[in-house]
């Protein structure tokens, strides 16, 4: 294995962003085009169907990892218009929801409030069960694997041909920052002072739509800089987390420097506004996520086809000012992939599992192999202690000491899509 590839996801970039730096093998190279978007005016739903059609090929039976959420709901409804019909078992991680919610009950009251023929299988999160397969793609970039290999050993005993997901589609679909300018143009000042209503609490909030508005009178290149400082304001200097070995430390920082100064240069070279650059960035890089288990596994709104059909919609037009919901207003893209008939009965807000998530890493940290390896710091690893930071775990000092926000378990970007929580 290159261990200087490795030691790159101990970066602020690489912590963030949740993505292979390179590959993990010596004399192995790492070819990884970025999506491309399609012609502009596709029908989503269109192609979302057929999509879901073909990922699920022949299989007669097909699993749904369901989280009672926005994404996998539709996903879920998709599969049962499939023709000819087959069997539908949603499979739901009874995980509680930051607002104590049950996930199980929720999953359950929409399954029976729409009518959906699907077997409900509840997972329970605790407890002893299967791990991931290794794979030669590397560590793995989704929130507990250890659940996903037991939703996917749950599909295995069900029978499913395939296991789908709504993940991704946040990241693709879902309205992003510093649209103001673009939202005003197509909606109207109304639908602007929505807009910056619904994203006030976003990092950025409205002093970030307002600089996006400034920012267009700046040359292509300041800007670019002045959009990362805004968006990523983490990554303008990047950083390095305690428990990496010193040896690896400078050629870890290197390579992050370079890599948030080629993402600058793309912007600036493209001449992107703040918006097009977050529409890119919120997407891409993403990790590899291979299958938990025996099944396999994928989501819709990675597809290619998808992908290139959701990168093609301006935008402006990924929010809407007119539902009375802002989860509705923020993900106008994905609730336009239900029948109009739906659209009064799905679910109106979003629900996170921050605390679920950092619970299920919290505790002493061992990582031998790492250290035996000579990737990561004896001294440091033994110091720390897994903890809640705020949205994801970290690595905290023990007595007191320090936090290492540079080692989230978690990002936060990545925690609000995954398909847990999607």
């Amino acid at each position: 294995m290159s261990l200087k590839q490795v030691a790159r996801l101990f970066t602020g970039v690489g912590v963030t962003g949740e993505f292979p730096p390179g590959s993990w093998w010596e004399g192995v190279d790492l070819v990884w085009p970025a999506p491309t978007a399609g012609h502009a005016g596709r029908h989503l739903g269109e192609v979302f169907d057929r999509v879901v059609a073909e990922m699920c090929g022949d299989a007669e039976v097909v699993g749904v990892n369901f989280s009672g959420g926005l994404d996998s709901l539709a996903v879920l409804a998709a599969v049962c218009r499939l023709v000819p019909a087959r069997r539908v078992v949603a499979f739901t991680v009874d995980l509680a929801a930051d607002d104590g919610a049950s996930t199980a009950a929720a999953a359950g009251a929409l399954v029976a409030g729409f009518g959906l023929p699907v077997d409900l299988v509840v997972v329970e999160p605790d407890g002893a069960g299967p791990v991931p397969p290794w794979s030669p793609l590397g560590p793995r970039f989704d929130a507990l694997p250890h659940v996903n290999a037991r939703v996917n050993a749950a599909a295995v005993e069900a029978g499913c041909g395939v296991l789908l997901s709504g993940n991704g589609a946040d990241e693709l679909l879902a309205a992003g920052s510093f649209a103001a300018a673009e939202v005003a143009a197509r909606w109207g000042a109304r639908g602007a002072r929505r807009y910056l209503a619904d994203l006030a609490d976003t990092a950025a909030g409205w002093p970030g739509e307002v600089a996006a508005v400034a920012a267009r009178m700046l040359p292509a290149g300041w800007s670019a800089r002045a959009y990362w400082a805004a968006n990523w304001p983490g990554l303008c200097r990047p950083t390095v987390s305690p428990v990496l070995a010193s040896r690896h430390v400078e050629a870890a920082l290197g390579w992050a420097a370079g890599w948030v100064r080629g993402q600058v240069a793309d912007h600036a070279r493209a001449r992107r506004s703040w918006a097009q650059a977050d529409r890119i960035d919120t997407f891409w890089p993403r990790g590899f996520c291979p299958a938990a288990g025996g099944v396999p596994e994928g989501s819709p709104f990675l597809h290619p086809d998808l992908v290139a059909a959701g990168l093609a919609v301006p935008v402006a037009l990924r929010y809407d000012p007119r539902p009375a919901h802002a989860y509705h207003r923020i993900k106008p893209l994905v609730v336009g992939l239900f029948p109009g008939g739906l659209k009064d009965r799905l679910p109106v807000r979003k629900r996170y599992y921050a605390t679920a998530l950092s619970s299920a890493v919290a505790g002493p940290l061992a990582a031998p192999v790492c250290v035996e390896a000579g990737l990561l710091d004896a001294a440091a690893v033994a110091s720390c202690d897994q903890a809640d930071g705020g949205g994801g775990g970290v690595l905290a000092r023990r007595g007191g000491g320090s936090r290492a926000p540079a080692l989230a378990l978690f990002s936060v970007r990545k925690l609000r899509a995954s398909l847990l929580s999607g």
